[in-house]
């Protein structure tokens, strides 16, 4: 693909139906750590952060932000109002990374998709900015403290470029043992099925942001799932499920029809693919997806393949720190989108 898609369709998630314990069963509920680039809607990750705040299955123990789509100052802003039109201001927001490590504005960067080499200071949001700040403390030390409090019990969810991830696990020695586990939207892999890239030829957005990040973060040893274009790339959110959406008539589906409405209108036909969503559903419902099990590393040579994810059967010679981790690759859409529908609509 020569440009990236507009990553701001709703995210997916997984089957109430089988998501739901049998009777006389209790589940208990993911910790998790929500890490994200975020923008408002119609992006992708203000969408999956809707379906983690509907869910059960999962405890939002903060969300940290991340320089990606756009500055971290402006994935700050957005997601406060969000949880403020939610009414779920209780969850504390964590300003993390404003740059990556070392991946520099380049004038390719500024002609795709995304700002995170942007110092501008943030638009303010629909309805304002929110009365609630981010908290003091910084997106890696809250990692730490968290994860130090909870070993072997929160997830990370990381729907953005790893540097927060990264820079938490050089900060803090052994961290990487104490985490439960790592979600990740990102990658794009030759070795599957759908493999190319969406920013170069073969790397992904996410990854190609920061990929000395990602090749700390992944190369840790931390148990990791992947959701990569090679899946997301059979979803596609339609008018059909927009329209099921907004006719729910809650503070936050009214925020989808603010923001999309005029989009359908002048597109009926308008759709995506769905990114961050479906991280986020799958570990809701890890049924929905089927996955292979790879060594996982990044290319963070600059050059061609700068940011690109190599997935393989077993180690190859130059990738001998890569890590096995499950690759998502092929999802039963039906009951994917339905069950979003059905999550995000809920009063």
């Amino acid at each position: 693909m020569t440009a990236i898609p507009i990553r701001f369709f709703v995210c997916a998630a997984a089957l109430s139906l089988a998501a739901t314990p049998a009777a006389g069963q209790a589940t208990a509920a993911h910790k998790i750590i929500f890490d994200t680039d975020f923008v408002i809607p119609p992006q992708d990750d203000s969408f999956a952060l809707m379906l983690a705040l509907k869910s059960p299955e999962l405890q939002i123990l903060g969300i940290t932000t991340v320089a990606g789509n756009d500055s971290m100052e402006r994935a700050t802003a957005d997601v406060l109002r969000v949880l403020e039109i939610a009414k779920r201001t209780d969850i504390p927001v964590y300003r993390g990374a404003n740059m990556p490590l070392l991946h520099e504005k380049s004038d390719f960067a500024a002609s795709v998709h995304g700002r995170w080499w942007s110092d501008d200071p943030p638009p303010a949001p629909p309805g304002g900015f929110a009365e609630k700040p981010a908290e003091r403390e910084s997106a890696m030390d809250f990692i730490i403290r968290t994860v130090n409090a909870n070993p072997g019990e929160v997830t990370i969810v990381a729907i953005g470029p790893l540097t927060n991830v990264a820079m938490a696990l050089r900060q803090e020695p052994g961290l990487a043992k104490r985490i439960k586990r790592l979600v990740v939207m990102g990658g794009a892999f030759a070795s599957l099925p759908d493999g190319a890239g969406n920013v170069t030829p073969n790397a992904e957005f996410n990854i190609w942001v920061d990929p000395e990040a990602a090749r700390i973060a992944l190369r840790a040893g931390i148990p990791s799932q992947l959701t990569p274009l090679n899946v997301t790339r059979k979803t596609r959110f339609s008018k059909e499920w927009y329209d099921k959406i907004v006719a729910a008539k809650t503070p936050l589906t009214e925020l989808v029809r603010e923001r999309m409405a005029a989009r359908f209108e002048k597109d009926p036909n308008a759709g995506g693919q769905m990114y961050d969503q479906l991280a986020v559903a799958t570990l809701i419902d890890p049924t929905l997806v089927t996955s292979a099990d790879l060594f996982v590393d990044v290319d963070a040579n600059r050059g061609p393949s700068y940011g690109t994810t190599v997935g393989g059967r077993k180690p190859w010679g130059g990738g001998e720190g890569a890590q096995q981790m499950s690759v998502q690759h092929d999802v039963d859409f039906p009951r994917f989108i339905n069950m979003f529908v059905e999550r995000v609509t809920r009063k």
